[in-house]
């Protein structure tokens, strides 16, 4: 993205460039083939383990990300990036080491209906945030809230397949099939379609080291679908890992290139 120059997902007139450069880059491809392999990877954890407990396997990606973003890309990486990273990774780490309480919570309140309800509606409160939030943030808004909604579908439809084993060839296409025409699992890939969209444009302008850390939460959403949503129970420990993330993100606020 950094060859294809400023990129804005809501320009038409550049829209075409953009999805050209997307399917002609080798370095594109070869970040969505990685990016294939983890989704694959994440839909068998979420077909057996809790969503809420399944997201903090991403938590070393953001330090990961600020490292090869200094070694590869030549990014300067400043301290507070560094700290925002490391904060954001202690709390999902944090989230990573509660218990995993094998069955969901069956209790549905009126606030929780109320609450469902407002996720499903959400990305339309999205469209005012263009005229008050810098660029940078409107686009890590759109991205945590695709990515975030991504999850939650994705999480719904595995959950409806049941738990992915290894076995015959025959039987791993027909899991496949159900995958593909879940129509949750749809939603969800239309939504991380969008985020990665989002993500690949902010990128044209912005370092890495800064965009990754600013979606950190997609993490504080995801968990709270698994909570509403998925009526997953979600324990202590996940909850104060929640807020540390949260630290997370306002430290990254500080940047001073939060202001694109």
């Amino acid at each position: 993205m950094k060859e294809f120059g400023g990129a804005n997902l809501f320009d038409p007139s550049g829209f075409v460039a953009l999805i050209a450069h997307l399917f002609t880059n080798p370095w594109i491809w070869l970040g969505v083939a990685t990016l294939v392999v983890s989704l694959l990877l994440y839909y068998v954890a979420v077909s057996r383990l809790d969503l809420s407990f399944v997201m903090p396997i991403h938590a070393s990606s953001y330090v990961f990300n600020a490292l090869l973003a200094w070694l590869i890309l030549a990014e300067q990486v400043t301290f507070i990036r560094w700290m925002a990273a490391l904060t954001i990774t202690v709390g999902v780490f944090i989230v990573s080491i509660s218990e995993n309480p094998p069955t969901s919570k069956p209790i549905t309140s009126a606030l929780e209906h109320r609450t469902k309800s407002w996720f499903k509606r959400s990305m339309f409160f999205l469209l005012p945030l263009s005229f008050s939030l810098p660029k940078i943030w409107l686009f890590a808004v759109i991205i945590a809230f695709a990515d975030g909604f991504g999850d939650i579908f994705n999480a719904k439809g595995m959950k409806q397949i049941g738990a992915v084993k290894l076995g015959s060839l025959p039987e791993m296409l027909q899991i496949g099939q159900k995958i593909i025409t879940n129509h949750w699992i749809i939603q969800g890939i239309t939504c991380q379609t969008l985020s990665f969209l989002s993500f690949v444009s902010a990128l044209s302008w912005a370092d890495i080291s800064f965009v990754r850390p600013a979606t950190a939460l997609t993490y504080v959403i995801s968990l709270l679908g698994a909570y509403f949503i998925l009526k997953e129970r979600i324990e202590l420990g996940r909850l104060i890992g929640i807020v540390v993330v949260g630290i997370g993100i306002l430290i990254i606020t500080l940047d001073p290139s939060m202001s694109l």
